[in-house]
């Protein structure tokens, strides 16, 4: 790992050529691009944190031209750069003045809600519908792929317009806004300890540990969610329903917080957490209930709490 932190910061040239290397792996290859995608803006976060600005810039522009010329597309080097590269890579770049972790979450979560706001305005007519319409045709394809009988075809496709489809017409833009902000701080942490394995270390645990919003956050979320009821069924209202879902990943990254402040409090071992976030992964009921506990702990502040009983 040390290896590849000096290889990345070597040289723009050999910076460039990993970071395309890794977002066209992450492009070309579905079943592999999800998982490359956690990681192929963690050159980013080292350039930013030990070079700065200007080379995070410099090397996103070369690593775009390379994946133009690989993908001879003018589009999909833009939207890196400007959806993927750019936020990880300034993020980094605030880090650098301390660990402003909150002050990053939240601009990367008015980026998400800029996003899905030029979207639903962009969009002619009822978003909703079109996202629908989408996922109809992508589960019709899939389920044609299978091979199955007419009369069992018909049935799951059935199941599908009865249980899951209007779930996703309502939720998919959020929950995609919601993925993009997991990955960006994904590459952030990946790239944070890669840049610690070089110079001068990034440590960020006891930080992320005090990951704590601004007590006025809590408003754009009540915000949201009175928009959504008062808008729904329009086009604002949709926006905001899926804002909400995205907003609610600032509140999850508290909950964690709380949680891993309560292990080392109470002395659990590191392999509670393994169960814990396999168990998060599984069930969302589960991860919604963390980001509540962030909710409270605006209120409640659970971790002034922890330090006593830590200590009693």
């Amino acid at each position: 790992m040390t290896k590849l932190a000096q290889l990345i910061l070597g040289g723009r040239l050999p910076a460039a050529v990993i970071t395309a290397g890794l977002f066209l792996v992450a492009t070309l290859l579905p079943l592999l691009g999800g998982l490359i995608g956690l990681v192929a803006a963690v050159p980013a976060v080292v350039i930013g944190w030990h070079v700065g600005g200007r080379g995070v810039l410099e090397v996103g522009l070369l690593a775009g031209a390379l994946v133009g010329l690989a993908t001879q597309s003018l589009l999909l080097p833009l939207f890196w750069l400007a959806a993927f590269w750019l936020p990880v890579g300034i993020a980094a770049v605030m880090l650098r003045r301390g660990p402003v972790f909150a002050q990053v979450g939240l601009v990367q979560t008015l980026l998400v809600l800029s996003g899905l706001g030029i979207w639903v305005l962009a969009v002619e007519g009822s978003p909703q519908a079109l996202v629908a319409d989408w996922v109809t045709g992508v589960l019709e394809n899939w389920v044609d792929s299978r091979g199955l009988p007419e009369d069992q075809a018909q049935r799951v496709m059935g199941e599908l317009h009865a249980n899951v489809i209007p779930v996703l017409g309502r939720f998919l833009p959020g929950v995609i806004g919601a993925g993009v902000l997991i990955t960006w701080w994904a590459n952030l942490l990946g790239g944070l300890a890669l840049a610690a394995r070089i110079g001068e270390n990034p440590d960020v645990a006891d930080s992320l540990r005090a990951f704590r919003l601004p007590d006025a956050s809590v408003w754009p979320m009540i915000a949201l969610g009175v928009v959504a009821w008062l808008g729904a069924g329009g086009a604002i209202g949709y926006w905001a329903a899926n804002g909400l879902l995205a907003v609610a990943m600032l509140f999850l990254g508290q909950g964690l917080a709380v949680v891993h402040s309560a292990r080392l409090a109470f002395g659990w071992g590191q392999g509670w957490l393994v169960v814990f976030y396999i168990l998060v992964g599984l069930f969302v009921q589960l991860t919604l209930a963390v980001a509540l506990l962030g909710l409270a702990d605006v209120w409640a502040d659970f971790r002034n709490k922890l330090k006593g009983a830590g200590s009693a």
